[in-house]
């Protein structure tokens, strides 16, 4: 008997402290947080905050804006906190200038579909409307004001090429960025694709208790049931195009089609890109239109293409650098070979013209490469044969990607195999004389041309191209920092590099050099000349789109290369009355900077 009695009192305890513990508990939940909890009686809710991190911004190689942000106001509504839709789309509709029912019709549309899910009915307010809104914020409760982000652009159309825009993502976006969802915008080309990763950053999330009417309420209940998640903004992507080189190579495009890049020969940086014509990026800020974007798609002269690595086109005589040094490995030429160029060359019973009609008698390795000779390198290119000539293109890097961070064009690189697998017809003599002064089925793209040439200069060393420098933090501290890359080297010798080398200095600086219009008084410029025809020599036609492409490749200076240096105009018709020139603008204001003539400071 004493035992049951002992169960019953301990039952009774712990029974009795359990109503000691719940009439405490309503003691503090009525009396102590009586007012409180009155507050959250009235339609209170927890509130969830979107923070969108600002995405990273692009800079030139000194630090010049190319790419910022600047704030979106965004007019925000959570459908399930409207008391009186007819009300608040009045309201609105006074405000914003809108048709009050077209405003009613979005917010029911909403609420029917996700009561509790936030949309975005307006999005980049100007200050004015934002200002409005807020002194009339008591009267629309369920309304609120969200802060993003929009890409802007200080130096406009600059870059935009290689720089990309937004948009919203496709399932392909959302396969290959999985942190995407369908709300925000991806990079959709360029850089901004290429470095979505590291650009995009990470939202935050912050949580707000707030009444009926959308105001805060101060209150620390629930704070240890929720966390808010902090913004990470995405990190700068440092270019290696100076701003200023850039500039001036778009604006020498200005009412051309065509493609200027310079390139650091000792590293594979670029220094500029410019591609013409070319696309405002600011249309894409807010979602493009169907009329801009037709606008875009469809013109002939191809606004969106970034003609430097995705143009692809026949080199013309820029070629004949390839065939010369094929050649010279070969021992099919050397310094003394010479061979007399009466205006044209018999292959079987075919005649090829020189581009001189009159020829230039007899010349060399160095009077051939300055002047341009067609009949020279035709004469050797019968006796290099196609192969070899298509083995020493591909050495070079033509028929491959170069590495760089954006999207490219092989290009094409022929050959006996090629075409029969192609066309199942065999190789004619005929076009190996025309492929070895860059015509018939060779096709590249202007980069290419410069990194051959960039090849040249430095004495061998095909090199990467590298268009971004660094990546840094938030804190300025460096996630990635690019370094050269040498991607081969090239089989000739120091004499026989010296040899083409000398031949390039000849064509701009002899009398008789084609490439003479690039020449400078502050240093000595070496350089190549190529008129890559668009029609067949036959067809006569005064038409603009037929032609001949105008090219010009060079670096600068030729006693120390620092710069290589491409130009290419569509249908420009002569690379050394169009292209040259141009190419000595760019070399000008190049001397101007290093030597401070023209100040490029740090912004």
């Amino acid at each position: 008997m004493p035992q049951y009695k002992n169960k019953l009192f301990i039952c009774s305890l712990i029974i009795g402290s359990l109503f000691l513990i719940l009439v405490l508990r309503l003691f503090y939940l009525q009396i102590l947080k009586g007012d409180e909890f009155e507050l959250f009686s009235i339609e209170n809710r927890i509130r969830l905050i979107n923070s969108p991190a600002p995405r990273g911004k692009i800079l030139d190689r000194n630090n010049k804006k190319i790419v910022v942000n600047r704030p979106s106001f965004d007019l925000k509504v959570f459908p399930n906190e409207l008391k009186d839709i007819e009300k608040v789309s009045e309201m609105l509709g006074g405000i914003l200038e809108m048709d009050k029912a077209e405003i009613r019709q979005s917010i029911t549309k909403a609420k029917k579909k996700s009561a509790y899910l936030p949309f975005i009915l307006i999005k980049d307010i100007d200050r004015d409307t934002l200002a409005a809104i807020e002194a009339n914020k008591p009267d629309l409760g369920g309304i609120t004001i969200e802060v993003n982000y929009l890409r802007d652009y200080p130096e406009g159309k600059l870059g935009s090429l290689f720089v990309g825009y937004l948009g919203k993502p496709n399932k392909d976006d959302l396969k290959k960025f999985p942190l995407t969802n369908l709300n925000i915008t991806v990079g959709k080309t360029g850089i901004e694709e290429t470095y979505e990763n590291d650009l995009r950053g990470a939202n935050g999330i912050n949580y707000k208790v707030i009444d009926a009417l959308g105001r805060q309420v101060k209150s620390k209940l629930f704070q240890k049931d929720i966390e808010d998640k902090e913004t990470l903004p995405g990190n700068n992507i440092h270019l290696t195009i100076d701003i200023e080189l850039q500039k001036k190579s778009e604006q020498l495009l200005k009412n051309k089609a065509g493609s200027i890049s310079v390139v650091n020969v000792n590293s594979g940086e670029i220094l500029a890109m410019a591609s013409s014509p070319s696309f405002d990026p600011v249309l894409f800020v807010n979602g493009i239109d169907q009329s801009d974007w037709n606008d875009l798609t469809k013109n002939v002269l191809h606004p969106m293409l970034n003609r430097s690595t995705r143009g692809t086109y026949a080199p013309g005589s820029t070629f004949k650098i390839v065939t010369a040094l094929g050649a010279l490995k070969e021992n099919v030429i050397d310094e003394e070979t010479t061979v007399f160029c009466p205006g044209h060359y018999k292959v079987g019973k075919k005649k090829f013209k020189c581009w001189k009609h009159s020829g230039h008698g007899w010349v060399n390795l160095n009077s051939a490469m300055a002047q341009s000779c067609d009949v020279f390198f035709y004469n050797t290119a019968e006796k290099l044969g196609i192969d070899r000539i298509s083995k020493y293109a591909k050495i070079f890097g033509f028929g491959s990607d170069t590495g760089i961070e954006l999207s490219e064009k092989e290009g094409l690189v022929p050959s006996r195999s090629w075409k029969y697998k192609q066309f199942k017809e065999p190789w004619y003599k005929g076009e190996t004389v025309v492929t070895s002064i860059g015509q018939g089925y060779l096709n590249v793209t202007p980069l290419q041309i410069t990194m051959m040439t960039a090849s040249v200069a430095n004495g061998g060393s095909v090199l990467k191209p590298i268009l971004i420098k660094r990546i840094s933090d938030l804190d300025g501290k460096n996630t990635m920092v690019s370094s050269s890359e040498v991607l081969s080297i090239l089989p000739f010798d120091d004499m026989q590099i010296k040899m083409i080398q000398e031949s390039l200095v000849s064509a701009v600086n002899e009398k008789s050099g084609t490439g003479k219009k690039a020449k400078v008084k502050h240093g000595t410029v070496a350089g190549k000349t190529g008129t890559a025809q668009v029609i067949s020599t036959k067809t006569k036609s005064s038409k603009d789109k037929h032609k001949d492409h105008a090219w010009f490749t060079a670096y600068y200076p030729a006693e120390n290369p620092e710069i290589a240096i491409t130009v290419l105009v569509e249908n420009g018709g002569s690379g050394g009355g169009v292209a040259a020139p141009l190419a000595k603008e760019i070399i000008d204001l190049y001397f101007d900077l290093k030597n401070g003539v023209i100040q490029n400071d740090n912004v």
